[in-house]
C-alpha cells in the first residue's frame, strides 16, 4: 500500500476520534454537533479511500459519495463557528445540499462515468473554499471600519483568519491527486494538514472564546513531539523483529514499560522548550502571576488578601470596575468588602446599590459556576462565553436558562465573575466589569485560564484564614453567649425582689418619696424587658411556618398600630397588587414591622413641620422562577450616618437615649430564619429605608396550603 492510504487511515481514525471527543463534552450544542457530523463526513471519506486500497474498486464509490457531503458538512460547520446570517451564505449553502443530492442520485445511478459528472463531485468541496474567502474579505473589510456588510461577530479577527488560511491550505492539497500534473505527493501531505487541522478545529471550539493560541501551539508542539518519541521507541525495540512471537511479547512490554516511564518527563521537557517560544506578552502575565503567588504566601489578613486580588485583576485584566464579593458567616449572602473604581449607575441609585452592595448564596450566578466545576470545566462567567452557548444550544430550556445568566450579570453592572471555591462550593468571587479584552495580552479571552490558578491559590489562602477567623470567632461568642445568658438570668432575680421592694412601699400613695418609687419600678420594667429580649435573641426559636399573604399581615399590623403613631405623622400604606404569598410565622414577621415602624417614628420625633412621612409597601419583584417580596419601610427622618450603617445590627448598638439595641438585631435573627435578607439605604439628613426580602411563595402552592 502506497502511504496516500496509509495517512488515509490516520484521517480517517484521528477525525472520528476528534469529533465524538467534542460531542461528548455537550450533546445539546450546536457548535459541537455540526463539528461531530463533518469528522464523521471526513472519516468516511478517509476510509473508504483506504478500504479501497486494500479491497477494490467497489469502495471507491463510497468515497465519491463521502466527498459529494463534504461541502454541505463543511459549509454547515461555518455557518455555526463564525455565526454569519446573510442571504449569500444560506444560498451557498442551500446549493451545496442541491448539489450533493443531485450528484448522489447520479452517483446511485452509475452517471459517474462522465468526464464532468466526476470532475464535479471531486471539485464540489470548492464551495467551501470560496466561503473561506469571502469570509476573509469581510474580515478584512470590517478591520477598516466598512459597515454595510452581513453581521459577524468583530472579536478575534485576527485569530479567525488563522482559522481561514488553515482551511484554505488543506482543502488545496487534499484535492491535488484529481489534478494529473501534479501527481500524489501534496495529497500525502494534505491527509497529514487535515488531521492536524482537525486537531486544531477541536481545541478552538472546545474553548471557543478562552481559547489561547500560544497554548493551543504549545500543546500541539507538546503532543507532536511525545507522538514521535515514544514511535522511535517502538521502532528501536518491536520494528526489526521477525517471526519470533515470544520476543515480538516481550519487547512490546519493555517498549510499553519505557513508554509509561517517560511519557511525564517527556511533556515536561516539550513544554519547557516551548514556553521559551511563547509570545513576549504571555511570558509577561506570567511573571505578573507568579509574582502575585509569591505575594499570597505573605497574607495573613483577609483585607490584605482582597487588596491583593484587585491588585492582580487591575494588572492582569485592567478593568472600569471590579470588587470582591465574601460569603457572609451565615451562608445565606455574599458581601461586597473591597472595590476598585467608580460605580457607574444606570438604574436607580438606590436600587443599583442594593444589587452591588450583595448576592444571594444561592443565585443562579453562582449555581451555575459551581456546575461548571463540578463538570471539570473552568468555571468563569463571562457574557460573551454565556452569549456564545446561547447561540449555540439546541436546547431551548438550556438557552433561556443561559440568557437569564446574562441579564443576571448585565443587571449587576458587570460582564465577569471569577469565583474562588471552597469544596465545590463557592467560598467568594470577583466581579468585573470589563469591556474587551485586554490588549496587552494579547486581546483575547484566552488569558482567563491562564490567570485562574492564581484565584485557585488565593481560595486556598482564603478558606484558611476564615476557618481559622471563624473558629476563634465561634469560641469566642460562645463564651460570650453562655457568660451572656447565665448574668442575665442573674439579674432577673434582684430586678424581681427591688420592684416588689418598691411595690410594697405602695408608690399610689401621695408622698414626696412615691414618685421615686414609680421612677424605680418603671426603670425595674424597662431592664427586665432589656432581659427579655436578650434572653429572646439568644434561644432559637421554635414556631410554625405556614404560607400567608405578606401585604394582608402587613395591612393589618399597621391598622393597630396606626393610633399609637405621634400625631404629627403622615402615615402611608402600599398594598401589592395581588397577593405576595411567602412561607412564614406570621407573628415573628408581624414583630419586625412594628419594630421598624416603630424605628421610623422614632427618627421622626424632632420633625415638627408637617412634612413628617413614614411609608409602608410590599411588592413583589422578579416575577419569574426566582421571584421575591419586598416589604418596605421608608422614612425622611434624620437619616443614619454612614458610620453607623454596618453597626446597626449588632446587638445594643443604638443611638437612641431609650432604645435597647436588640429590635434591629432580633429583626435579622426572625427574616434570616425565613431566609430573607435585610437591606438598608439611608443618607443622613433626608431618609432611611429597610426593605425585608422574602423569597416569593408559588401560586400553585398557596393554594394547596
Amino acid at each position: 500500500m502506497d502511504i496516500l492510504g496509509q495517512s488515509s487511515l490516520l484521517v480517517g481514525v484521528i477525525s472520528f476520534a476528534l469529533g465524538f471527543s467534542v460531542l461528548a463534552r455537550n450533546v445539546k450544542n450546536k457548535l459541537f454537533l455540526s463539528f461531530a457530523i463533518l469528522t464523521t463526513v471526513v472519516s468516511a471519506w478517509a476510509l473508504m479511500f483506504f478500504i479501497n486500497k486494500i479491497s477494490g474498486a467497489p469502495y471507491y464509490r463510497w468515497h465519491l459519495f463521502c466527498n459529494i457531503w463534504l461541502a454541505p458538512a463543511g459549509l454547515g460547520f461555518i455557518l455555526v463557528l463564525v455565526r454569519i446570517e446573510d442571504t449569500l451564505s444560506r444560498r451557498l449553502f442551500t446549493l451545496s445540499l442541491i448539489a450533493a443530492v443531485s450528484l448522489s442520485i447520479l452517483l446511485g445511478l452509475h452517471l459517474d462515468g462522465s468526464p464532468w459528472i466526476l470532475q464535479s463531485i471531486h471539485f464540489l468541496p470548492a464551495l467551501v473554499f470560496f466561503q473561506l474567502v469571502r469570509l476573509m474579505w469581510i474580515d478584512r473589510i470590517l478591520k477598516r471600519g466598512f459597515k454595510r456588510l452581513p453581521k459577524l461577530p468583530t472579536v478575534g479577527l485576527a485569530r479567525r483568519n488563522l482559522i481561514y488560511i488553515g482551511g484554505l491550505l488543506v482543502l488545496s492539497s487534499c484535492v491535488m491527486d484529481h489534478v494529473p500534473f501534479i501527481g500524489v505527493a501534496i495529497p500525502t501531505a494534505g491527509n497529514i494538514g487535515l488531521a492536524l487541522y482537525l486537531f486544531f478545529l477541536s481545541q478552538a471550539i472546545s474553548q471557543q472564546r478562552l481559547l489561547n493560541f500560544g497554548t493551543l501551539f504549545s500543546r500541539s508542539i507538546v503532543l507532536i513531539a511525545v507522538a514521535f518519541t515514544l514511535t522511535g521507541v517502538y521502532l528501536l525495540l518491536v520494528g526489526w523483529i521477525h517471526n519470533s512471537p515470544g520476543l515480538f511479547f516481550l519487547n512490546s512490554f519493555l517498549a510499553s514499560f519505557l513508554i509509561l516511564m517517560l511519557l511525564d518527563p517527556l511533556r515536561k521537557v516539550a513544554n519547557f522548550v516551548t514556553d521559551r517560544f511563547t509570545t513576549q506578552h504571555h511570558r509577561r502575565l506570567q511573571e505578573v502571576l507568579r509574582e502575585a503567588q509569591r505575594n499570597l504566601a505573605g497574607v495573613v489578613d483577609p483585607d490584605t488578601l482582597y487588596e491583593a486580588l484587585l491588585s492582580t485583576v487591575e494588572q492582569a485584566l485592567s478593568p472600569g470596575w471590579s470588587a470582591v464579593y465574601v460569603l457572609g458567616s451565615d451562608g445565606t449572602r455574599f458581601r461586597r468588602v473591597k472595590k476598585s473604581g467608580i460605580d457607574e449607575l444606570n438604574l436607580d441609585s438606590g436600587k443599583a446599590e442594593l444589587v452591588l452592595r450583595e448576592l444571594l448564596a444561592n443565585h443562579p450566578i453562582l449555581e451555575h459556576a459551581e456546575f461548571l466545576r463540578q463538570r471539570g470545566q473552568l468555571a468563569i462567567l463571562l457574557d460573551q462565553i454565556l452569549e456564545n452557548e446561547i447561540d449555540r444550544s439546541a436546547s431551548r430550556t438550556d438557552r433561556k436558562g443561559l440568557q437569564e445568566l446574562v441579564e443576571s450579570l448585565h443587571a449587576m453592572g458587570i460582564n465577569l465573575i471569577i469565583p474562588l471555591f471552597d469544596r465545590g462550593k463557592v467560598l467568594a468571587f470577583v466581579a468585573v466589569r470589563i469591556s474587551a479584552p485586554p490588549e496587552p495580552w494579547g486581546n483575547n479571552w484566552g488569558l482567563l485560564p491562564i490567570i485562574y490558578p492564581y484565584f485557585e491559590q488565593a481560595s486556598h489562602t482564603l478558606r484558611s484564614m476564615e476557618v481559622y477567623v471563624k473558629q476563634r470567632e465561634k469560641e469566642r461568642l460562645a463564651t460570650l453567649g453562655e457568660m451572656a445568658a447565665g448574668l442575665a438570668h442573674e439579674i432577673r432575680n434582684p430586678l424581681g425582689a427591688i420592684k416588689g421592694a418598691a411595690q410594697f412601699l405602695d408608690p399610689t400613695l401621695d408622698r414626696p418619696e412615691s414618685q421615686f418609687l414609680r421612677v424605680i419600678i418603671e426603670e425595674t420594667d424597662r431592664l427586665n424587658r432589656t432581659v427579655t429580649q436578650f434572653l429572646d435573641y439568644s434561644k432559637p426559636p421554635l414556631v410554625e411556618f405556614k404560607i400567608l399573604d405578606l401585604s394582608a399581615l402587613v395591612q393589618k399590623t399597621t391598622e393597630l398600630m396606626r393610633p399609637g403613631l405621634p400625631k404629627n405623622l403622615k402615615f402611608e400604606f402600599i398594598k401589592s397588587a395581588e397577593p405576595a404569598w411567602v412561607t412564614a410565622a406570621g407573628e415573628q414577621l408581624q414583630q419586625v414591622v412594628m419594630n421598624l415602624i416603630q424605628n421610623s417614628g422614632r427618627a421622626l420625633e424632632k420633625k415638627s413641620d408637617g412634612s413628617a412621612l413614614t411609608r409602608v409597601s410590599v411588592e413583589i419583584q422578579n416575577r419569574s422562577l426566582y421571584a421575591e417580596v419586598v416589604l418596605s419601610v421608608e422614612d425622611n427622618g434624620v437619616g443614619i450616618k454612614k458610620e453607623n450603617l454596618d453597626k446597626i445590627f449588632i446587638p445594643f448598638f443604638t443611638t437612641s437615649p431609650s432604645g435597647t439595641g436588640l429590635g434591629l438585631p432580633i429583626s435579622q435573627k426572625i427574616v434570616n430564619s425565613h431566609n430573607g435578607r435585610f437591606e438598608v439605604l439611608s443618607e443622613e439628613g433626608r431618609f432611611t429605608r429597610f426593605s425585608v426580602i422574602l423569597p416569593f411563595t408559588p401560586r400553585e402552592l398557596s393554594k394547596n396550603s
